[in-house]
């Protein structure tokens, strides 16, 4: 099969929506031609010409999705003559005053996540499938205490402190400033900011003031991170704010470390709670998860939660999709 992906390549594969782009390129080439379009270079002549060129069967815009995207899948299909078109929905964006005229470009498929999103664009006459994102099993592992030790003493981590991970924008929408209170003498609030997004500086100096670290320094082994953490931390509720299924809680459930989130986007959906992993809906919900997890009270099998999403298996599931479409 041939298949044009339209998403973010270039920069660091720190934010969600460029390692969706990656993985699934990765994944896709295995057993597919696949020829990957930066959104950046969208509006190119040359970039339309190596996809006319390249003859796809499907064309899938990875990010979005938004009423411009919905145009240029449209309009790029017509330029590669007839292409099926998929429009992936992981951080959906269209105004209200223009969901009447999406029956002007909808795509074949739109794939969502959340169930709200999945409603939305059914209700707009859109055909819709539930797809996922995926976690590298293999590379987000659980540590040992002994490892766990060792990369504290390798990043400057003290090996005393209870570490409250976090990584993302520093955005003062991603609801960030609850960090602040968990920052105690007991407990150490562990940022890991992206590089390819500017930081708030009114968030960011906030945050530091209160003995929070930020390191805004791109990881190719993220995963030691999450190794040395004792859990993670996700107090996002805006949806414009993160994709929606965040790929950082799937990698802290990967390393089997004890997740508190907010019912953000698509996760109660994917994920029931329990066994580690906590849905909060007030802020000091927060601290009192906390407490529980350090008191020993709290039976942690977060991994076993986010193994059936491997990036193999959810490849496996889009290929599926692919054929429906063309077939359909």
């Amino acid at each position: 099969m041939r298949v044009c992906l339209v998403g973010e390549y270039s920069g660091n594969i720190d934010e969600g929506v460029r390692q969706v782009a990656s993985s699934l390129y990765g994944e896709l080439s295995r057993n597919h031609k696949v020829l990957n379009l930066d959104i950046r270079t969208i509006f190119r002549f040359t970039t339309w010409n190596d996809a006319r060129n390249f003859k796809p069967a499907i064309i899938h815009y990875l990010l979005g999705p938004s009423f411009l995207s919905l145009i240029v899948t449209r309009l790029l299909s017509v330029y590669c003559g007839g292409a099926k078109t998929i429009v992936s929905a992981i951080m959906p964006s269209i105004p209200h005053f223009l969901q009447k005229f999406i029956f002007l470009v909808r795509p074949d498929m739109i794939l969502t996540q959340s169930r709200e999103a999945e409603a939305r664009f059914a209700g707009l006459g859109c055909r819709v499938a539930f797809l996922p994102n995926g976690i590298d099993v293999e590379k987000f592992r659980p540590a040992s205490k002994e490892q766990r030790d060792r990369l504290r003493e390798k990043y400057g981590v003290d090996k005393g402190k209870y570490v409250i991970l976090h990584v993302g924008s520093i955005k003062q929408k991603r609801n960030l400033y609850i960090l602040k209170n968990l920052q105690t003498s007991n407990n150490q609030v562990l940022i890991i900011g992206s590089t390819s997004m500017k930081a708030e500086s009114e968030v960011y100096s906030q945050l530091q003031s209160s003995g929070v670290q930020i390191w805004r320094t791109y990881f190719d082994n993220i995963n030691e991170i999450y190794a040395l953490a004792d859990c993670y931390l996700f107090p996002v509720r805006k949806t414009t704010a993160a994709i929606e299924m965040p790929l950082s809680i799937m990698e802290a459930m990967a390393c089997n470390l004890p997740v508190i989130s907010t019912r953000f986007g698509a996760l109660p959906r994917v994920f029931e709670e329990g066994d580690g992993l906590f849905f909060v809906d007030q802020g000091d919900e927060f601290l009192d998860k906390i407490q529980a997890i350090k008191q020993g009270k709290v039976s942690v099998r977060t991994r076993e939660k986010v193994l059936p999403y491997s990036w193999q298996e959810v490849t496996r599931r889009l290929e599926e999709i692919y054929n429906e479409v063309i077939s359909h």
